[in-house]
């Protein structure tokens, strides 16, 4: 079933949801695969030409907003706000303001973060927030 959802997806794309998906928790993504070069966010963020560096800016945005909130906090004190982003996510993709690759990833992901205890769901988060600064800053140095 996962396969024919992102069928209309890039195979650079189908690797990286494949990879996200075989993760026990988000946490768990080696930082490697995650930020080096030609790896899951370099790859991702140059399939992204056609996304506006302002949608993506402003998801990051929300995302960052979070992880502020979060410090201190358990993760009880953002699951409301982490759970918000989903429909922006699909509001912005229903709207053509976001690619297919873009929101099939981030969704994924998403779904791997609120996993585990509190500990875990925090740490989840915190390398989530890496992988989206990776995409935002290769995203920057492939399209400007």
């Amino acid at each position: 079933m996962a396969n024919q959802k992102h069928m209309r997806l890039d195979k650079d794309v189908e690797v990286i949801l494949k990879g996200i998906e075989n993760l026990n928790m988000f946490k768990d993504l080696d930082i490697k695969l995650l930020a080096d070069e030609k790896k899951y966010a370099d790859t991702l963020a140059n399939k992204l030409k056609r996304m506006n560096p302002t949608q993506l800016r402003r998801f990051f945005g929300a995302v960052k907003e979070i992880e502020t909130k979060l410090d201190g906090n358990s993760w009880e004190d953002v699951e409301a706000d982490f759970y918000l982003l989903k429909p922006k996510l699909a509001y912005a993709k229903g709207r053509k303001l976001i690619p297919a690759e873009f929101y099939e990833v981030v969704k994924t992901s998403m779904n791997k973060v609120d996993v585990g205890e509190s500990q875990d769901k925090i740490a989840n988060y915190k390398m989530f927030v890496k992988f989206l600064e990776s995409i935002v800053a290769y995203h920057k140095f492939h399209w400007g």
